[in-house]
Protein backbone atom coordinates (compact mmCIF):
# COMPACT_ATOMS: atom_id res chain seq x y z
CA UNK A 1 0.00 0.00 0.00
CA UNK A 2 1.27 3.39 -0.99
CA UNK A 3 1.72 5.93 2.01
CA UNK A 4 0.51 9.56 1.64
CA UNK A 5 3.59 11.67 3.05
CA UNK A 6 2.60 13.43 5.98
CA UNK A 7 3.43 16.98 4.88
CA UNK A 8 1.21 16.63 1.58
CA UNK A 9 -1.97 15.49 3.97
CA UNK A 10 -1.23 18.54 6.25
CA UNK A 11 -1.12 20.98 2.82
CA UNK A 12 -4.42 19.49 1.92
CA UNK A 13 -5.65 20.52 5.39
CA UNK A 14 -4.52 23.82 5.59
CA UNK A 15 -5.76 24.44 1.96
CA UNK A 16 -9.43 25.19 3.01
CA UNK A 17 -7.71 27.64 5.94
CA UNK A 18 -6.16 29.47 3.98
CA UNK A 19 -8.69 29.79 1.55
CA UNK A 20 -10.76 30.97 4.17
CA UNK A 21 -8.54 33.61 5.38
CA UNK A 22 -8.28 35.01 1.87
CA UNK A 23 -11.99 35.36 1.13
CA UNK A 24 -12.11 36.96 4.53
CA UNK A 25 -8.81 39.27 3.83
CA UNK A 26 -10.44 40.32 0.82
CA UNK A 27 -13.95 40.91 2.32
CA UNK A 28 -12.01 43.32 4.42
CA UNK A 29 -10.54 45.16 2.09
CA UNK A 30 -13.35 45.50 0.09
CA UNK A 31 -15.38 47.19 3.25
CA UNK A 32 -12.54 49.26 3.44
CA UNK A 33 -12.36 50.25 -0.29
CA UNK A 34 -16.36 50.69 0.02
CA UNK A 35 -16.30 52.80 3.33
CA UNK A 36 -13.53 55.28 2.18
CA UNK A 37 -15.27 55.58 -1.21
CA UNK A 38 -18.28 56.60 0.70
CA UNK A 39 -16.37 58.43 2.93
CA UNK A 40 -15.25 60.62 0.17
CA UNK A 41 -19.51 61.18 -0.75
CA UNK A 42 -19.94 62.20 2.87
CA UNK A 43 -21.37 65.80 1.48
CA UNK A 44 -23.38 64.49 -1.19
CA UNK A 45 -24.63 61.92 1.87
CA UNK A 46 -25.32 64.93 4.02
CA UNK A 47 -26.68 67.51 1.73
CA UNK A 48 -29.28 64.77 0.33
CA UNK A 49 -30.09 63.20 4.02
CA UNK A 50 -30.50 66.68 4.70
CA UNK A 51 -32.62 67.67 2.23
CA UNK A 52 -35.17 65.34 2.49
CA UNK A 53 -35.40 65.81 6.04
CA UNK A 54 -36.25 69.38 4.88
CA UNK A 55 -38.88 68.09 2.81
CA UNK A 56 -39.98 65.46 5.21
CA UNK A 57 -40.63 68.67 7.72
CA UNK A 58 -42.49 70.97 5.10
CA UNK A 59 -44.41 68.19 4.51
CA UNK A 60 -46.07 67.99 7.56
CA UNK A 61 -45.72 71.84 8.54
CA UNK A 62 -47.71 72.96 5.04
CA UNK A 63 -50.40 70.26 4.72
CA UNK A 64 -52.96 70.47 7.62
CA UNK A 65 -53.02 69.13 10.85
CA UNK A 66 -54.29 65.83 11.55
CA UNK A 67 -55.81 65.77 15.15
CA UNK A 68 -56.99 62.22 16.77
CA UNK A 69 -60.02 61.61 19.06
CA UNK A 70 -59.80 58.71 21.42
CA UNK A 71 -62.13 56.54 23.58
CA UNK A 72 -62.11 53.49 25.63
CA UNK A 73 -64.25 51.37 26.64
CA UNK A 74 -64.93 48.23 28.75
CA UNK A 75 -67.05 45.55 27.70
CA UNK A 76 -68.24 42.92 30.78
CA UNK A 77 -70.18 40.11 28.94
CA UNK A 78 -73.41 39.28 30.88
CA UNK A 79 -73.84 35.53 32.58
CA UNK A 80 -75.14 32.60 30.28
CA UNK A 81 -78.73 33.12 29.34
CA UNK A 82 -79.59 29.38 30.38
CA UNK A 83 -81.69 29.67 33.55
CA UNK A 84 -83.79 32.38 32.02
CA UNK A 85 -84.69 29.88 28.65
CA UNK A 86 -85.73 26.84 31.36
CA UNK A 87 -87.78 29.52 32.92
CA UNK A 88 -89.37 30.72 29.65
CA UNK A 89 -90.17 27.24 28.46
CA UNK A 90 -92.15 26.42 31.60
CA UNK A 91 -94.74 28.81 30.15
CA UNK A 92 -94.30 28.23 26.50
CA UNK A 93 -91.71 30.80 25.69
CA UNK A 94 -88.44 30.16 23.36
CA UNK A 95 -85.71 32.39 24.01
CA UNK A 96 -83.97 31.55 20.75
CA UNK A 97 -80.57 32.37 20.17
CA UNK A 98 -81.24 35.90 19.65
CA UNK A 99 -78.10 37.87 19.53
CA UNK A 100 -75.84 35.60 20.64
CA UNK A 101 -74.06 35.65 17.17
CA UNK A 102 -72.89 39.02 18.69
CA UNK A 103 -69.60 37.91 20.89
CA UNK A 104 -67.33 40.35 22.32
CA UNK A 105 -64.88 40.84 19.51
CA UNK A 106 -67.40 41.23 16.84
CA UNK A 107 -67.99 44.53 18.68
CA UNK A 108 -64.85 45.46 16.79
CA UNK A 109 -66.43 45.00 13.50
CA UNK A 110 -69.71 46.40 14.38
CA UNK A 111 -68.68 49.75 15.22
CA UNK A 112 -66.83 50.16 11.53
CA UNK A 113 -69.99 48.60 9.95
CA UNK A 114 -72.17 50.59 7.29
CA UNK A 115 -75.16 50.62 9.40
CA UNK A 116 -73.44 51.90 12.43
CA UNK A 117 -71.64 54.33 10.52
CA UNK A 118 -73.96 55.84 8.68
CA UNK A 119 -76.47 56.44 11.25
CA UNK A 120 -73.66 58.31 13.32
CA UNK A 121 -73.18 60.05 9.85
CA UNK A 122 -76.41 60.81 9.74
CA UNK A 123 -76.75 62.19 13.38
CA UNK A 124 -76.73 65.56 14.67
CA UNK A 125 -75.09 66.82 17.90
CA UNK A 126 -75.04 70.19 19.49
CA UNK A 127 -70.68 70.47 19.62
CA UNK A 128 -71.56 71.35 16.17
CA UNK A 129 -75.04 71.91 15.15
CA UNK A 130 -78.42 70.54 16.44
CA UNK A 131 -80.02 70.10 12.96
CA UNK A 132 -76.86 69.64 10.66
CA UNK A 133 -75.88 65.99 10.05
CA UNK A 134 -72.33 64.81 10.70
CA UNK A 135 -72.10 64.18 7.14
CA UNK A 136 -71.93 67.57 5.94
CA UNK A 137 -69.58 68.78 8.68
CA UNK A 138 -67.21 65.97 7.22
CA UNK A 139 -67.50 66.95 3.85
CA UNK A 140 -66.75 70.56 4.58
CA UNK A 141 -63.38 69.12 5.56
CA UNK A 142 -62.94 68.06 2.42
CA UNK A 143 -63.13 71.31 -0.15
CA UNK A 144 -62.68 69.64 -3.50
CA UNK A 145 -64.74 67.23 -2.44
CA UNK A 146 -68.18 69.56 -1.20
CA UNK A 147 -66.81 71.88 -4.31
CA UNK A 148 -67.52 68.85 -6.74
CA UNK A 149 -70.66 67.26 -5.30
CA UNK A 150 -72.13 70.78 -4.80
CA UNK A 151 -72.33 70.40 -8.60
CA UNK A 152 -73.95 67.81 -8.98
CA UNK A 153 -76.37 68.72 -6.21
CA UNK A 154 -75.60 65.56 -3.92
CA UNK A 155 -74.30 67.92 -1.24
CA UNK A 156 -75.75 69.07 1.08
CA UNK A 157 -76.95 65.76 2.77
CA UNK A 158 -80.88 66.36 3.85
CA UNK A 159 -82.43 63.30 5.11
CA UNK A 160 -81.08 59.48 5.56
CA UNK A 161 -84.21 58.08 4.77
CA UNK A 162 -84.54 60.06 1.23
CA UNK A 163 -81.12 59.62 -0.58
CA UNK A 164 -81.02 60.07 -4.66
CA UNK A 165 -79.16 56.99 -6.28
CA UNK A 166 -76.40 59.46 -7.05
CA UNK A 167 -76.07 60.53 -2.96
CA UNK A 168 -76.12 56.66 -1.94
CA UNK A 169 -73.33 56.08 -3.94
CA UNK A 170 -71.72 59.55 -2.64
CA UNK A 171 -72.56 58.12 0.88
CA UNK A 172 -70.97 55.05 0.05
CA UNK A 173 -67.82 56.26 -0.61
CA UNK A 174 -67.72 58.72 2.71
CA UNK A 175 -68.63 55.42 4.82
CA UNK A 176 -65.39 53.67 2.81
CA UNK A 177 -62.93 56.61 3.93
CA UNK A 178 -64.03 56.80 7.19
CA UNK A 179 -64.14 52.75 8.39
CA UNK A 180 -61.07 52.64 5.90
CA UNK A 181 -58.76 55.73 6.48
CA UNK A 182 -59.43 57.80 9.35
CA UNK A 183 -61.13 55.10 12.02
CA UNK A 184 -59.76 52.74 14.24
CA UNK A 185 -61.38 49.89 16.44
CA UNK A 186 -58.70 48.01 18.57
CA UNK A 187 -58.26 46.03 21.81
CA UNK A 188 -55.93 47.47 24.21
CA UNK A 189 -54.75 43.65 25.43
CA UNK A 190 -56.66 40.70 23.87
CA UNK A 191 -56.72 38.91 27.51
CA UNK A 192 -58.43 42.02 28.75
CA UNK A 193 -61.82 43.91 27.21
CA UNK A 194 -60.70 47.32 26.99
CA UNK A 195 -61.48 48.70 23.61
CA UNK A 196 -60.24 51.61 21.94
CA UNK A 197 -61.94 54.16 19.31
CA UNK A 198 -59.72 56.35 17.41
CA UNK A 199 -60.98 58.88 14.74
CA UNK A 200 -57.82 61.21 12.86
CA UNK A 201 -59.30 63.52 10.76
CA UNK A 202 -58.57 67.26 9.89
CA UNK A 203 -61.29 69.05 12.45
CA UNK A 204 -61.14 68.38 16.28
CA UNK A 205 -64.53 69.16 16.89
CA UNK A 206 -65.91 66.74 14.47
CA UNK A 207 -63.57 64.34 15.31
CA UNK A 208 -64.48 64.02 19.58
CA UNK A 209 -67.93 64.09 18.35
CA UNK A 210 -67.41 61.02 16.09
CA UNK A 211 -66.16 58.84 18.38
CA UNK A 212 -68.52 59.61 21.21
CA UNK A 213 -71.52 59.38 18.85
CA UNK A 214 -70.15 56.10 17.49
CA UNK A 215 -69.33 53.76 20.63
CA UNK A 216 -72.70 55.54 21.99
CA UNK A 217 -74.81 54.17 19.18
CA UNK A 218 -72.42 51.06 18.45
CA UNK A 219 -72.82 50.26 22.34
CA UNK A 220 -76.87 50.51 22.12
CA UNK A 221 -77.30 48.58 18.97
CA UNK A 222 -75.05 45.38 20.76
CA UNK A 223 -76.88 45.68 23.69
CA UNK A 224 -80.50 45.79 22.31
CA UNK A 225 -79.73 42.99 19.78
CA UNK A 226 -78.15 40.26 22.57
CA UNK A 227 -81.36 41.31 24.60
CA UNK A 228 -84.05 41.26 21.97
CA UNK A 229 -85.18 37.77 22.58
CA UNK A 230 -85.06 38.25 26.67
CA UNK A 231 -86.69 41.62 26.71
CA UNK A 232 -89.59 40.22 24.34
CA UNK A 233 -89.84 37.14 26.23
CA UNK A 234 -90.19 39.38 29.28
CA UNK A 235 -92.74 41.21 27.81
CA UNK A 236 -94.46 38.05 26.56
CA UNK A 237 -94.62 36.74 30.59
CA UNK A 238 -95.78 40.18 31.65
CA UNK A 239 -98.94 40.18 29.39
CA UNK A 240 -99.26 36.94 30.59
CA UNK A 241 -99.68 38.24 34.21
CA UNK A 242 -101.99 41.06 33.31
CA UNK A 243 -104.11 38.70 31.58
CA UNK A 244 -104.58 36.42 34.55
CA UNK A 245 -104.57 39.78 36.68
CA UNK A 246 -107.93 40.31 34.77
CA UNK A 247 -109.21 37.01 35.11
CA UNK A 248 -108.36 36.66 38.71
CA UNK A 249 -110.55 39.88 39.02
CA UNK A 250 -113.68 38.92 37.13
CA UNK A 251 -113.49 35.81 38.80
CA UNK A 252 -113.69 36.97 42.29
CA UNK A 253 -116.25 39.43 41.48
CA UNK A 254 -118.28 36.47 40.19
CA UNK A 255 -117.92 34.42 43.22
CA UNK A 256 -118.89 37.62 45.32
CA UNK A 257 -122.37 38.14 43.95
CA UNK A 258 -122.78 34.01 44.07
CA UNK A 259 -121.71 34.42 47.84
CA UNK A 260 -124.55 37.41 47.81
CA UNK A 261 -127.19 35.03 46.18
CA UNK A 262 -126.25 31.90 48.31
CA UNK A 263 -126.43 33.87 51.98
CA UNK A 264 -129.74 32.92 52.37
CA UNK A 265 -129.98 29.17 50.22
CA UNK A 266 -129.62 26.42 52.45
CA UNK A 267 -129.63 23.76 49.75
CA UNK A 268 -126.36 22.56 48.40
CA UNK A 269 -126.99 21.94 45.14
CA UNK A 270 -127.79 25.80 44.49
CA UNK A 271 -124.01 26.02 46.23
CA UNK A 272 -122.17 24.05 43.56
CA UNK A 273 -121.71 27.47 41.33
CA UNK A 274 -120.55 29.37 44.41
CA UNK A 275 -117.70 26.60 45.21
CA UNK A 276 -116.64 26.41 41.31
CA UNK A 277 -115.85 29.94 41.61
CA UNK A 278 -114.28 29.86 44.78
CA UNK A 279 -112.19 26.65 43.32
CA UNK A 280 -111.40 28.66 40.28
CA UNK A 281 -110.11 31.90 42.10
CA UNK A 282 -107.83 29.82 44.09
CA UNK A 283 -106.06 28.41 40.96
CA UNK A 284 -105.94 31.88 39.55
CA UNK A 285 -104.38 33.13 42.83
CA UNK A 286 -102.00 30.48 42.88
CA UNK A 287 -101.31 30.70 39.21
CA UNK A 288 -100.90 34.55 39.75
CA UNK A 289 -98.10 34.46 42.89
CA UNK A 290 -96.33 32.06 40.55
CA UNK A 291 -96.73 34.27 37.61
CA UNK A 292 -95.63 37.38 39.92
CA UNK A 293 -92.34 35.49 41.00
CA UNK A 294 -91.10 34.47 37.94
CA UNK A 295 -91.70 37.76 36.35
CA UNK A 296 -89.53 39.36 38.54
CA UNK A 297 -86.85 36.40 39.04
CA UNK A 298 -86.92 36.86 35.17
CA UNK A 299 -86.44 40.53 35.12
CA UNK A 300 -83.36 40.50 37.90
CA UNK A 301 -81.51 37.34 35.68
CA UNK A 302 -82.48 39.61 32.29
CA UNK A 303 -80.32 42.17 34.20
CA UNK A 304 -77.17 39.96 34.93
CA UNK A 305 -77.23 38.70 31.76
CA UNK A 306 -77.35 42.10 30.10
CA UNK A 307 -73.44 42.88 28.46
CA UNK A 308 -72.17 45.86 30.64
CA UNK A 309 -69.99 48.77 27.99
CA UNK A 310 -68.54 51.24 30.58
CA UNK A 311 -66.90 54.29 29.18
CA UNK A 312 -63.06 54.85 30.94
CA UNK A 313 -61.67 57.57 28.85
CA UNK A 314 -62.76 60.17 26.67
CA UNK A 315 -61.51 62.39 24.19
CA UNK A 316 -60.68 65.94 25.80
CA UNK A 317 -59.66 69.10 23.83
CA UNK A 318 -57.01 70.37 22.82
CA UNK A 319 -56.71 66.32 20.96
CA UNK A 320 -52.87 65.08 20.51
CA UNK A 321 -51.86 66.50 16.91
CA UNK A 322 -51.22 62.31 14.88
CA UNK A 323 -47.98 63.39 12.74
CA UNK A 324 -44.94 65.23 14.43
CA UNK A 325 -42.83 67.96 12.37
CA UNK A 326 -39.19 66.39 14.56
CA UNK A 327 -39.91 62.91 13.51
CA UNK A 328 -41.03 63.53 10.09
CA UNK A 329 -37.78 65.10 9.48
CA UNK A 330 -35.91 61.95 11.38
CA UNK A 331 -37.86 59.53 8.94
CA UNK A 332 -36.96 62.07 5.47
CA UNK A 333 -33.38 61.98 6.47
CA UNK A 334 -32.70 58.66 7.35
CA UNK A 335 -34.22 57.74 4.37
CA UNK A 336 -32.34 59.97 2.08
CA UNK A 337 -29.30 58.76 3.62
CA UNK A 338 -29.97 55.60 3.21
CA UNK A 339 -30.65 56.27 -0.60
CA UNK A 340 -27.76 57.61 -0.96
CA UNK A 341 -25.28 55.36 0.68
CA UNK A 342 -27.29 52.37 -1.66
CA UNK A 343 -27.10 54.55 -4.65
CA UNK A 344 -22.84 55.29 -4.31
CA UNK A 345 -22.40 51.85 -2.86
CA UNK A 346 -24.37 49.96 -5.78
CA UNK A 347 -22.38 52.11 -8.22
CA UNK A 348 -19.22 51.56 -6.94
CA UNK A 349 -19.63 47.64 -6.95
CA UNK A 350 -20.56 48.07 -10.62
CA UNK A 351 -17.41 49.89 -11.56
CA UNK A 352 -15.22 47.51 -9.60
CA UNK A 353 -16.94 44.42 -11.33
CA UNK A 354 -15.96 46.19 -14.55
CA UNK A 355 -12.30 46.60 -13.58
CA UNK A 356 -12.78 42.74 -12.90
CA UNK A 357 -13.90 42.28 -16.33
CA UNK A 358 -11.75 44.73 -18.08
CA UNK A 359 -8.97 42.91 -16.14
CA UNK A 360 -9.82 39.42 -17.03
CA UNK A 361 -9.78 40.71 -20.57
CA UNK A 362 -6.84 41.62 -20.65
Amino acid sequence: MTKIPNDMTQDKLTQPNQQDEISLAELWLKAQSMIKFLWKKKVWIIGISFSFAVLGYLKVYIAKPSYMASLTFSLEQGEGGGGLSGLASQFGFSMGTGGDGLGGDNLLSLMKSRRIVEDVLFSATPQLSDSIALINHYIRTQPKLAKQWDSLDIYPFLSHSALSRTQDSALGLVVKQVSEQALAVSKVDKKLSFVTVSYSGHDPIFAKAFVELLSERASDFYVETKMSNTRENIDKLQRRVDSVSSELNNAMVGYSQTQDQNMFTVQSVAKVPSLQKQIKVTMLTTLYGELIKNLELSKTMAAREEPLITVIDTPHYPLRVRESKLKAALIGGFLGGFLCVAFFGARAFIQDLNKQATALQA
